[in-house]
């Protein structure tokens, strides 16, 4: 299947069922029927994590539950991963290649934390938010394998802490703001001389190198990081599809409007 096909079907799909693509929940892969409106995101996603969303849903490119592999094709568009292969051969291969898709930022880690701090209804709705764009666009990337499988044990897969990472390492050689640029991660940098990396709370990169600081310590805290994330991963989300439609000659599907005079804000340009 040639990647302009799938992702113009996909776009179809959106339409049919009256869903932005940026808000496209890809556990709907492994789902037959388009989800109930009245499902609990939370609820959805605790399933997919036990492994009970079994069914080959709503375009399905892996036959298997790995939500931030589904995109294959836009990634293949976008930053040009150099397989021609059909998906299903990609990732059979996908334990040796040197990029795969990946979830920049993960719900289960906070979700099981908040039990322990909070207690405000808000936060459940932010919750509810959170869990239902953890697997949109907005939320992947491609990165080394190497990189995704080790990057937990440094930033418990808090992407803030991961950017801060990557900024200590490209911004000396020069190349930090062309790899922000590449994919798509001003929501995460401040628009000032080193677009220097925002954290999702005040202190947050005061925790780096302990394990439980990492980790919102109060309500506060944790209603600030969901916020943030939840208006980062659309933010970035939007971006994406703006770009692949333009690079694919789609602007004529109906949630293009929305989207035909964006410019993606940085961090500090956020609320």
């Amino acid at each position: 299947m040639k990647k302009n096909t799938w992702i113009e079907g996909w776009f179809e799909k959106c339409e049919e069922l009256k869903i932005k693509p940026w808000e496209w929940d890809f556990k709907q892969s492994y789902i037959k029927e388009p989800i109930p409106k009245d499902k609990s995101h939370i609820e959805l996603l605790l399933d997919y994590k036990s492994r009970k969303l079994k069914e080959i849903g709503i375009c399905n490119v892996t036959k298997k539950a790995d939500c931030d592999k589904e995109p294959f094709y836009i990634y293949q568009l976008l930053w040009s991963t150099d397989y021609e292969s059909e998906p299903k051969s990609q990732l059979f291969l996908d334990r040796y290649n040197l990029l795969r898709g990946e979830t920049m930022n993960s719900f289960i880690t906070t979700f099981n934390h908040s039990k322990k701090i909070a207690s405000d209804g808000h936060i459940n709705h932010q919750f509810e938010t959170f869990a239902a764009s953890t697997h949109c666009i907005g939320n992947f990337t491609v990165l080394p394998h190497w990189m995704n499988s080790g990057r937990y044990l440094f930033s418990q897969d808090y992407w803030d802490v991961t950017m801060y990472s990557l900024f200590e390492f490209f911004q000396p050689l020069a190349c930090w703001k062309q790899f922000v640029e590449r994919y798509f991660l001003q929501p995460y940098v401040n628009n000032d001389e080193k677009w220097t990396v925002s954290e999702f709370w005040k202190g947050h990169f005061d925790g780096i190198g302990s394990y439980n600081r990492l980790k919102p310590q109060n309500e506060q805290e944790l209603s600030e990081y969901l916020h943030k994330v939840n208006l980062r991963i659309e933010e970035r989300g939007k971006w994406i599809i703006k770009k692949v439609s333009e690079d694919l000659e789609l602007q004529h599907f109906k949630f293009y409007d929305e989207l035909i005079d964006m410019q993606i804000r940085f961090s500090n340009e956020m609320n």
